[in-house]
């Protein structure tokens, strides 16, 4: 009895395909007829399939008296012994190759479609922070976690290590039947907490609770693969020890991770998909620095310098700062016109400057150069332009109590950037990356002008 009940367990895992098809429900377009049908289609055909498939190795091996061969010489491969009966022996030794071909091609497309839930399971937990986002890290090219996929991978080699077929058949009637009460528990409670929810599929048979409709069939599905999952636990002891603790390890990761970033257990929390996307390498082969002759000057060339100095190879050039210093000119005087000495000489000595702690990087080039226009943002976004720079270094404001609020240090949300108008030109209109470097609070210097 034990036997005929843990195989009606087994049996029903046929079914899990279609909460792997449910996964696409939201890239889809597809009305609630559509997918009625997919859903009726989906368990026909399993039903069907494993049903004509039951019918026809007994027609090959019928009982006798009451065994049958299937459930003895042929009990791990019955599908060989029902070809193993085919005649005449041409034929059935080429449907035996052809059975361990199709074999080996169905298990690789089931790994395959075990990944690709993996995959879609490891994102959505990393993006709502119940496990560490280093998990959810995605490939930049493919754009798939391949944190997760190779620790998975890495998880199943270990469980096929053994070569027993009842533990790794425990395991996977284990996950089934946990999947399946969870599936069936979260449409009752999705009832509850979101009523007015559009959904593409209303469940029919429905019973008021409380005055909110509860489906019948989800509630017997349930209780159905509720105890098949209880069954499981009692009678296989790879669903009671490998299935249980493998729940405990995921379960003490989550308090531990909540808890060590100081998040509490029962709240969601959502980071933004572009955090898991794994930084594209990026060169520096030449940076424009624009230099205002402030201490800032010093902690901006350090900054260029140092990622100029990574990006340098043996046998290439040197990689170039371009220094620029950048003379505003009202709209009163000309854009030639004669410029005090003092404005001239700070000019000079904030690029020299520059060019000396530029240079103390290994194999860093700076050059040095001075320009007029009517805006600082433009004159530098026209210099990017016009040199083709990989990157600007600027700085940026320093935090405040009262601008910029929490993305940059500012105490109160006034504005969103704590970017004064010339940095933010140059970060919206740059042709390149901008890079910025703040000053510590209280060391940002005053910027200076060109009196008409």
């Amino acid at each position: 009895m034990d036997d005929l009940l843990f195989a009606i367990v087994l049996a029903s895992v046929a079914l899990t395909g279609i909460e792997a098809a449910s996964g696409f429900a939201g890239e889809v377009r597809v009305g609630r007829r559509g997918l009625r049908r997919v859903v009726l289609a989906g368990a026909i055909t399993v039903i069907t399939l494993f049903l004509g498939m039951s019918v026809v190795a007994l027609m090959a091996l019928p009982v006798e008296g009451t065994t049958t061969p299937l459930g003895d010489r042929w009990e791990e491969a019955p599908v060989l012994g029902v070809v193993s009966e085919f005649e005449p022996t041409r034929l059935m030794d080429a449907f035996r190759y052809a059975v361990g071909a199709i074999g080996a091609f169905v298990l690789l497309e089931a790994a395959n479609s075990n990944m690709l839930g993996i995959s879609r399971l490891s994102y959505s937990l990393a993006t709502n922070r119940q496990i560490p986002s280093l998990m959810g890290r995605l490939y930049r090219r493919r754009g798939t976690p391949y944190v997760a996929i190779s620790m998975a991978a890495l998880f199943a080699f270990a469980l096929v290590l053994p070569s027993d077929l009842d533990f790794m058949a425990g395991i996977f009637a284990f996950g089934a039947m946990l999947a399946l009460t969870i599936a069936h528990v979260a449409v009752i409670v999705l009832r509850f907490r979101e009523p007015d929810a559009r959904r593409a599929y209303f469940i029919p048979g429905n019973v008021r609770v409380r005055g909110t409709p509860v489906p019948v069939p989800a509630v017997l599905g349930a209780l159905a693969a509720g105890a098949g999952l209880v069954f499981v636990i009692l009678f296989s002891e790879a669903a009671r020890w490998t299935g249980m603790g493998w729940m405990l390890f995921g379960l003490v990761l989550y308090v531990v991770y909540r808890r060590s970033s100081g998040k509490p257990l029962a709240k969601r929390f959502t980071i933004p998909a572009t955090a898991l996307e794994e930084a594209a390498p990026v060169e520096y082969g030449s940076i424009l620095v624009p230099v205002f002759g402030e201490d800032i000057d010093d902690d901006i060339i350090g900054t260029a310098g140092r990622l100029a100095a990574e990006e340098q190879e043996e046998g290439e050039g040197g990689p170039m700062i371009e220094a620029l210093y950048v003379m505003e000119m009202p709209l009163a005087l000309p854009l030639d016109a004669r410029v005090d000495e003092s404005r001239v000489k700070k000019a000079y000595d904030a690029l020299q400057r520059a060019k000396e702690v530029g240079e103390e990087y290994e194999g860093v080039e700076v050059a040095t150069a001075t320009v007029r226009g009517r805006s600082v943002g433009a004159a530098i976004v026209d210099e990017a332009r016009r040199r083709g720079v990989e990157a600007i270094v600027l700085a940026a404001h320093a935090p405040t109590k009262v601008r910029g609020g929490a993305r940059w240090g500012g105490r109160k949300k006034v504005s969103e950037l704590s970017l004064d108008s010339m940095t933010e030109y140059v970060v919206e209109k740059a042709p390149c990356r901008v890079i910025l470097t703040a000053a510590p609070a209280g060391e940002e210097g005053e910027r200076e002008g060109v009196a008409p």
